[in-house]
C-alpha cells in the first residue's frame, strides 16, 4: 500500500507540477506573444493548437493531477494516513474545479467561439480582444489552481511519509 501511495503522489506532483507550468507559460509567454503578432496570425495559430492540442501527453497533464490526487486521497485514506488523505482529497478538488470546470464552462466555450468567429482584416483586431483578455484571465485562474493542488499534493507526500 505504502508504495503505491507514493507512486500515486509522485505521478499526481510530476502532472500538477507540468500543468502548473503549461497553464503559467500561457499565461506570460504564449498569449502575449500572440498578442504581439498581427491578429489574423494570433486567431490562426490559436485555432491551429486549439485543433492539435489533444494527445496522450496533454492528458496525462491535463486530467493526471485530479486522478492522481483523489487516487492518492483514497490509498491515504485505506492506510490509515487521514492528514494526507485530506490534503490530497483538497489538491484533486481545488485541481477539478479550478482546472477543469473552469476550462469546461469557461476557456473551451471561448476556443469555440474563436474557432467560429470569420476572420476578415476589418474584424480581426475585436476578434481577438474579445478572445483572448477574457480567456487569459480564466487561463490565470488555471495556473493558480493548478499550483495550489500541486503544493497540497506536495503537502499529502510529506504527510504520508509521517506515517
Amino acid at each position: 500500500m505504502a508504495a503505491m501511495l507514493a507512486a500515486a503522489l509522485a505521478l499526481g506532483l510530476l502532472a500538477a507540477a507540468w500543468s502548473a507550468g503549461f497553464f503559467w507559460a500561457w499565461s506570460f509567454t504564449v498569449m502575449p506573444g500572440f498578442a504581439a503578432a498581427p491578429p489574423e496570425a494570433a486567431v490562426a495559430s490559436m485555432r491551429a493548437v486549439n485543433a492539435n492540442i489533444a494527445g496522450p501527453g496533454f492528458a496525462f497533464v491535463f486530467f493526471g493531477p485530479a486522478l492522481f490526487a483523489a487516487l492518492s486521497a483514497a490509498l491515504a485514506f485505506a492506510a490509515g494516513s487521514g492528514a494526507a488523505a485530506w490534503a490530497a482529497l483538497a489538491a484533486a478538488v481545488t485541481y477539478a474545479a479550478g482546472v477543469l470546470g473552469v476550462t469546461f464552462a469557461a476557456n473551451i466555450p471561448l476556443n469555440n467561439t474563436l474557432a467560429a468567429a470569420p476572420i476578415v482584416p476589418d474584424t480581426a483586431v475585436e476578434v481577438w480582444r474579445r478572445f483572448a483578455e477574457p480567456w487569459t484571465a480564466w487561463n490565470h485562474l488555471r495556473t493558480a489552481a493548478a499550483s495550489l493542488a500541486f503544493l497540497l499534493l506536495a503537502a499529502a507526500a510529506g504527510l504520508a511519509m509521517r506515517n
